[in-house]
């Protein structure tokens, strides 16, 4: 790691080491980066937490803010034909090194989770979630390298539009291969909907809604896929929505109450009013930190963990929760149970 960069985050690291335990201030002077994922994966919303969740956000804030638009290109671009390159980007830039380890944390957790009752939540990178409920597991806007390693997890994936952040290509091919269900407005082979309908997958019932991904652009309309997810009784009979990058609030319209909202924080969608119109248990404003967004005007879009705190700050705390990645959130209620043993050798 670069040794201005890694000076300037263990300044922010320290900002919270008087109020860490032991084993985090050693991590934090050896890895300020590892001891903001340890704190962060400790410490999930709870709603009294917001405060300390967002002080130890800004250090990993601080390495994004460090990298690039045209290196996290060059690195996007190389996933699945160099891997060799990708893997030293993830050595020469502390948010790649996060967002790599954050996301194989992630994947192995999801694999090893078991959901005893209710539903457990996963984010992945800006705008994907993985849910697991105890005999589901679905995806919506997966995107990033590795994500394809989820295939055998999931028992169907959901796209809500065709935008690279949102979607990727190996792991469409991987559950096509696996024979798995996958739901797009676009992609060859799999199951195209361009119109509101209701599915059903197992004992998930998915109800599609058509968003605008900008309702003021007319050739931006009709162009997004919504999806209301119910997980049935052994989750509790969770619903969640998930808008994708819709931006008009009155094309969000669910059938029935919601256990979590999820919303675009910074499409032109109002995203308070949203929530107390829609009025979810949970609302997570999303897409955030997309590295192929740059920091920097005239285009500044790579939304900041800043920025979606004030955009809920009229929110309660407890109705809100603002996610990292890799991190999981668990719907009030959800039991579970202690991983599979491995069979002895």
């Amino acid at each position: 790691m670069n040794k201005a960069i890694r000076a300037g985050l263990v300044c922010a690291a320290m900002l919270f080491i008087g109020c860490a335990g032991t084993e985090a201030d050693d991590t934090a002077r050896q890895d300020p980066l590892e001891a903001t994922r340890f704190w962060l994966r400790q410490n999930p919303p709870d709603g009294t937490n917001r405060a300390d969740r967002r002080e130890r956000m800004a250090v990993l804030q601080s390495a994004c803010d460090q990298l690039s638009v045209e290196d996290y290109a060059l690195y996007a671009r190389a996933w699945s034909t160099n891997a060799a390159q990708c893997d030293q980007a993830e050595q020469t830039h502390p948010a790649l090194g996060y967002l790599r380890d954050a996301t194989l944390e992630a994947i192995d957790e999801i694999r090893h989770t078991r959901v005893e009752k209710g539903v457990a939540v996963w984010l992945i990178y800006n705008m994907g979630h993985v849910f697991k409920t105890p005999t589901a597991c679905f995806g919506i806007d997966l995107s990033g390298r590795r994500v394809e390693r989820l295939a055998p997890e999931l028992d169907v994936l959901l796209n809500t539009h065709e935008h690279k952040d949102h979607y990727s290509e190996p792991l469409i091919h991987a559950m096509l291969q696996r024979d798995k269900p996958v739901v797009t407005r676009w992609f060859p082979g799999t199951t195209v909907i361009n119109q509101a309908t209701n599915m059903v997958f197992g004992g998930i019932r998915v109800r599609i809604d058509i968003g605008d991904h900008h309702y003021r652009n007319p050739k931006q309309l009709n162009n997004m896929l919504m999806f209301e997810v119910s997980c049935g009784a052994d989750a509790g009979n969770a619903v969640i929505y998930h808008c994708g990058d819709n931006s008009n609030i009155d094309k969000i319209a669910p059938s029935q109450p919601l256990d979590l909202l999820i919303v675009h924080a910074s499409v032109g969608l109002p995203v308070a009013e949203t929530i107390r119109r829609v009025n979810p248990r949970m609302a997570f404003p999303a897409h955030l930190l997309e590295l192929g967004h740059s920091p920097h005007p005239p285009h500044a879009w790579r939304w900041s963990y800043d920025y979606a705190f004030d955009t809920v700050k009229e929110i309660p705390a407890a109705k809100t929760a603002v996610l990292t990645w890799g991190e999981r959130w668990l719907l009030p209620g959800t039991r579970l149970l202690p991983p599979a043993k491995s069979p002895a050798p």
